[in-house]
């Protein structure tokens, strides 16, 4: 193993374990936070509540703590703990951490907004705002963890490793080289987000209309994250000097490769659910990243240290020819 590869693997190995110390304290502080007005809270708390809006599970106060810790703090962990085995510690660990924030402000918050409440207001309580706002907050810190831990180009780029038999573009040097295709989306990938679409549009219909509007606007704005999800996953693929990008709807760009971090590109054939375990942006047990929209041939980008990507293309043949031709190029020149 080089140096390169080391500096990778222990990269991996920090970001989990600061990503677990960081649910651990989230975890503490949400439910220290809620032990500060146990004298206030009362003698059972709701912990769900049924498709009317009413709670119809309760826990006892004095179990509420420990529950919420486990909680908030055994699934994270657990995502985190996954990430660190697959090697995927990056992005794995501010997952765990997002998750940890989301269940931990929802489990509390929903208890802490509960004191002073009598039975029969306890049993009409809303968490509406409790899932808004924990949801929020575990987006934002999620996100802004992955891009402290994201992994950073390596420096002067990887070395071209094209197979002799790679696909290429039997043209001269002088020429121009681009490429330009779609990802295409399959019908499953549409039914499974027509489906999540319905699941969170209707209750957040029934939400606003009983007057639950953090509910409301949580189910309002998932609905409106899987529709532009579903529209992103018809994206452009552009191969050309600056690299390999995928760019959906002028806005979210599922992946900008620079040409100097690809090693060579080779073509493969992908089942979404038994090779990643799903659509969209995925990752899998052998350590490779993807842009999954449907099954069939797919382009894969050999990233020399780091983890390949895979993205579902139309004629992933060309587009492999037209990444190799551009990296053997690079390699000629830095001869």
């Amino acid at each position: 193993m080089n140096r390169t590869s080391v500096r990778q693997d222990r990269g991996q190995l920090v970001a989990s374990a600061i990503s677990a110390a960081i649910v651990v304290l989230v975890t503490v502080a949400g439910v220290t936070a809620l032990w500060m007005v146990r004298d206030q809270l009362p003698d059972q708390i709701a912990t769900h509540w049924g498709a009317n809006g009413e709670a119809d599970g309760f826990t006892a106060v004095e179990r509420i703590f420990v529950m919420n810790a486990l909680l908030g703090g055994l699934l994270p962990l657990g995502v985190v703990l996954v990430g660190l085995a697959m090697k995927q510690g990056r992005v794995l660990g501010p997952f765990g951490v997002g998750l940890a924030v989301f269940i931990g402000g929802l489990s509390n918050g929903a208890a802490w907004m509960q004191r002073g409440m009598t039975p029969d207001e306890v049993a009409s309580s809303d968490p509406g705002w409790a899932i808004l706002i924990s949801g929020i907050a575990g987006v934002i810190v999620g996100v802004g963890l992955w891009l402290v831990f994201r992994r950073r180009p390596v420096p002067g780029g990887v070395a071209a490793d094209v197979a002799a038999d790679a696909p290429r573009l039997l043209v001269d040097d002088p020429v121009r080289v681009a490429w330009i295709g779609h990802t295409a989306a399959s019908k499953v990938v549409w039914v499974f987000l027509g489906v999540g679409i319905a699941a969170t549009a209707i209750p957040a219909v029934s939400s606003f209309a009983a007057g639950s509007w953090g509910l409301g606007i949580f189910c309002a704005l998932t609905a409106a994250l899987l529709t532009v999800l579903g529209l992103a996953m018809s994206a452009t693929v552009t191969v050309g000097a600056p690299g390999v990008r995928v760019r959906a709807l002028g806005l979210i760009t599922w992946a900008d490769v620079p040409l100097r971090d690809i090693a060579g590109a080779t073509v493969t054939r992908v089942n979404p659910m038994r090779d990643f375990g799903g659509w969209g942006r995925r990752l899998n047990l052998r350590g490779e990243h993807g842009i999954i929209t449907a099954a069939g041939p797919a382009l894969r980008l050999d990233r020399g240290h780091g983890d390949p990507l895979v993205i579902t293309v139309t004629d992933a043949e060309a587009a492999a020819a037209a990444v190799n031709t551009l990296v053997s190029r690079r390699s000629k020149e830095h001869e």
